[in-house]
């Protein structure tokens, strides 16, 4: 039997695979803490992303696109041309995603042991609104289509 925090994680992780049901998401348990998803954008292009969960709730989840024929994680080229949401450099600008505030990421300012008290955040504090909030940014208007 884990730990709460393992059982906690556990419970959040099996809301994504509920709403990937709901959706028709394809969704992959692939760790006790890591799974796969994959989105629609609005034009049809699909993203697959590998949410690792070590270390999650106390410090944020770690969003990363995925290249589905390759397994190759964080290229540019799997990720959505920038704007707010989406960085250039592919991460997603949220601070709950670990990768936009370590080395490399848009907002090295963001602590991440006080990911849900950033204004930012508003009130996306579980993987399950946290996979429906990038859905929603690929269905959204300011989708424009995949890096190249």
């Amino acid at each position: 039997m884990g730990t709460v925090e393992d059982l906690a994680v556990d419970r959040e992780i099996a809301a994504v695979e509920d709403n990937a049901q709901l959706h028709g998401w394809k969704f992959e348990r692939v760790g006790q803490r890591c799974f796969r998803v994959s989105l629609s954008a609005r034009n049809g292009d699909l993203f697959q992303l590998e949410v690792e969960c070590d270390g999650y709730p106390v410090r944020p989840a770690a969003f990363h696109w995925r290249n589905r024929d390759t397994g190759q994680l964080d290229r540019v080229t799997d990720s959505p041309v920038p704007y707010n949401f989406f960085y250039p450099t592919g991460q997603i600008c949220a601070p709950w995603n670990r990768l936009a505030s370590t080395d490399g990421g848009p907002h090295p300012e963001w602590v991440q042991a006080n990911w849900k008290q950033q204004p930012e955040t508003k009130s996306t504090v579980t993987l399950a609104a946290m996979v429906s909030r990038i859905h929603h940014e690929l269905r959204s208007d300011h989708y424009k289509g995949r890096q190249e």
